[in-house]
């Protein structure tokens, strides 16, 4: 294992890559709220419904399309975040590893 004083500095660049993963988290993140939004406003179809916008069965309708929508936002963006950050911590952990001198006694 390596020890903490052979470790290179902190540097304040982004060289990891997290604004990196955290757009494409984000850009996984939007497709699957898309894809959760058709869904749901075909099976919900609150155009369609009767009455206005006053608390009845439209309102609701269009609160489960809202809800359904930022949860499966919410819910992708994290785990793609966090296997993404998983990844590279294992790089990361990789890099770190030096092999150690060996003794040859003869």
């Amino acid at each position: 294992m390596t020890d903490p004083q052979d470790l290179p500095p902190i540097d304040v660049k982004d060289d990891a890559g997290r604004l990196r993963r955290l757009v494409l988290a984000f850009v996984i993140g939007s497709v699957a709220a898309s894809i959760a939004y058709f869904i749901c406003d075909g099976m919900a179809k609150p155009d369609e419904m009767a009455g206005g916008f006053d608390g009845g069965h439209q309102a609701r309708a269009y609160r489960f399309v809202y809800y359904t929508t930022g949860f499966a936002f919410a819910a992708v963006f994290s785990v793609a975040l966090l296997i993404q950050n998983r990844i590279a911590k294992k790089r990361w952990r990789e890099q770190l590893v030096m092999p150690r001198a060996k003794a040859k006694i003869n």
